[in-house]
């Protein structure tokens, strides 16, 4: 199969405990944490080809990335 490029929002969050917790929103439920930011990006991107292989092998299409990322201001 030939190879193929995707790109796709990684959201990434330092943990109180320690640490970071990583999601991509394009695929429900791809979440991984790590121990330092580097280690959850290695997480994060063995997260997404399993599931891009998973979608592959159930004949699946493979998501658009099609979120926003913005800054709300809110008053309270």
């Amino acid at each position: 199969m030939d190879k193929h490029e995707y790109r796709f929002t990684v959201i990434i969050e330092s943990c109180e405990e320690g640490g970071y917790f990583a999601m991509c929103p394009a695929f429900p439920g791809c979440h991984v944490e790590g121990d330092t930011y580097e280690e959850t990006l290695r997480e994060m991107k063995a997260a997404i080809n399993a599931f891009i292989e998973d979608y592959r092998a159930e004949g699946e299409p493979i998501p658009d990335d099609e979120v926003t990322i913005t800054s709300l201001r809110v008053a309270v």
